[in-house]
């Protein structure tokens, strides 16, 4: 570098190096589009104990304008965490099973050119954050802890998730998913798991939702006339499962949540109850599966309730796993979940 000469921008990529998609040849296409797009490119590789977060933070802190996190959605959520209110763009180069971080924002999976080309100088779109705390719960009936443990918490006692929170079914779908099979399978390992679960007990739970002012996505719309605060809504319920999302788009063309964006500032929560075995199951699947959104009915076999809400707090009459954006987090009785609008800047299509 010559006198006078500005420095190139660095940018930062936070790679898991035990995906299978985490190959040389991966790296070569991602170094290259952010070589192409003007940046000088530090790795850094996550490990079993720093899975993101605190790389995210010391690329912040050492001057990186960029940072891409290249991993499945547990490395995705960790960076995410690291990055949430410093303004510091993010990218995501997709190499996991489900990918539900980039399936609802709109990325082209396995497309590793056109990922990297997106992440090195896509758009930055805001992006909600929401962050999940769990109380210490005991043992839950049916889910052992898995191999490599369970999630600890991302930032202080918080988990951070950019997609969905789920209890009940959903969480023990994740822990009977076999990692083997996720890598022959791809995301159908998922769908055998969900045929080990459909009897699964319901869950007995109180779901309280603060709904709160208007988004934050558009904050003109209500800086006029500020809205009152809102009396919490407190329910109590039965459920297969109970879903608390950001963003409502699945593996296999599913989408679970049509109204769900990952930009509007909102909690969307689904509880999901079934009555008369597989008859309810099946009356769901015609509810939810492709090619149209779902479209839930009223009653009948299959129940779905829907809220909105900027805060969740749900009390279970026994402990339950929790699953965070794929990630198992230790049995608990209380959960709480609360949304940062716009807490990221994350490279999308333009």
């Amino acid at each position: 570098m010559t006198a006078g000469t500005v420095p190139a921008p660095v940018a930062a990529v936070v790679i898991n190096p035990a995906k299978p998609a985490a190959t040389s040849e991966v790296r070569r296409v991602l170094g290259g589009a952010l070589h192409a797009a003007g940046y000088r490119t530090v790795w850094l590789e996550t490990s079993a104990r720093e899975t993101g977060a605190i790389q995210a933070r010391l690329a912040v802190a050492s001057g990186a304008r960029l940072v891409v996190a290249a991993g499945g959605d547990g490395t995705v959520r960790t960076v995410a965490a690291g990055l949430a209110g410093t303004g510091v763009d993010m990218g995501i180069m997709p190499l996991g099973t489900a990918n539900l971080a980039a399936r609802n924002l709109g990325l082209p999976l396995r497309r590793y050119t056109e990922l990297a080309r997106i992440a090195a100088s896509g758009r930055a779109a805001p992006t909600d954050l929401l962050w999940v705390r769990t109380e210490a719960g005991g043992h839950a009936a049916g889910i052992a802890e898995p191999p490599q443990g369970w999630a600890r918490p991302t930032l202080g006692g918080e988990h951070a998730c950019l997609v969905v929170a789920g209890i009940g079914f959903d969480a023990g779908l994740v822990a009977s998913t076999r990692p083997a099979l996720k890598e022959r399978l791809s995301w159908g390992a998922y769908g055998l798991a969900a045929l080990e679960n459909l009897g699964q007990r319901r869950l007995n739970l109180v779901l309280r939702i603060a709904s709160g002012p208007a988004s934050a996505a558009a904050p003109e719309a209500h800086a006029a006339a500020p809205a009152s605060p809102q009396v919490p809504r407190t329910e109590r319920m039965l459920a297969r499962t109970l879903l608390i999302a950001n963003g409502g788009r699945l593996p296999a063309g599913v989408t679970l949540l049509p109204d769900a964006r990952l930009d509007d500032g909102l909690l969307d929560v689904a509880a999901i109850d079934t009555l008369y075995g597989l008859w309810g199951w099946a009356s769901l699947a015609r509810q939810v599966l492709p090619p149209r959104p779902a479209s839930y009915s009223t009653g009948g076999a299959a129940q779905v309730l829907l809220r909105r809400g900027r805060e969740v707090t749900v009390w279970l009459e026994q402990p339950v796993a929790v699953e965070v954006d794929g990630d198992l987090v230790a049995p608990t009785r209380g959960i709480r979940v609360r949304v940062q609008p716009g807490a990221l800047r994350v490279r999308c299509p333009a």
